[in-house]
């Protein structure tokens, strides 16, 4: 009996002591391997290009997606302007809305007169997480709460085409 544990003791001491690199390479082979999914420092979305349709999304609460459509503005040079010179409210298209906040009490508080499709101004700093998440078509997506929209713009809006 005491042959057979010298004997594994022997074995264990040859595996984590002499040959540490070997052993543990076998172990680390055989696992397999991990998947990242996003989440704190590891990465963005990749959204594809039907991500920024309106409707496209559902949101919950008193959140709303945006899509922003205000450039960033730059000189006649063509020199992009500082972030401390942007103007402080941004201009986007309201793309999903939320039914509303959860009180206390379980009700529903009524989200504000904005409906989807609607030209609104949205303060700054808006939104939640990371400020934007780009589609593959460029269009850049926000999630906001409703408290974030200043205002609305009746009649929407006319886009201009840049030369």
């Amino acid at each position: 009996m005491k042959s057979i544990l010298a004997s594994c003791g022997l074995y264990v001491f040859l595996l984590f002591v002499i040959l540490p690199d070997t052993f543990l390479s076998a172990l680390s082979d055989s696992a397999p391997p991990k998947k990242w999914y996003g989440g704190a420092g590891i990465g963005r979305l990749v959204l594809d290009d039907k991500a920024g349709l309106q409707n496209a999304w559902k949101c919950h609460y008193d959140m709303v997606l945006c899509e922003r459509i205000q450039g960033k503005p730059k000189t006649e040079s063509g020199l992009f302007v500082p972030q401390e010179d942007l103007p402080k409210l941004h201009i986007c298209k309201v793309l999903s809305m939320g039914p509303g906040r959860e009180e206390e009490n379980g009700m529903i508080a009524p989200m504000p007169d904005i409906k989807v499709g609607d030209i609104v101004v949205a303060k700054n700093p808006w939104g939640i997480g990371p400020k934007d998440e780009e589609t593959a078509d460029g269009k850049k997506l926000s999630f906001m709460r409703a408290l974030d929209i200043a205002a609305v713009i009746p009649g929407g809006m006319k886009i201009e085409d840049e030369e």
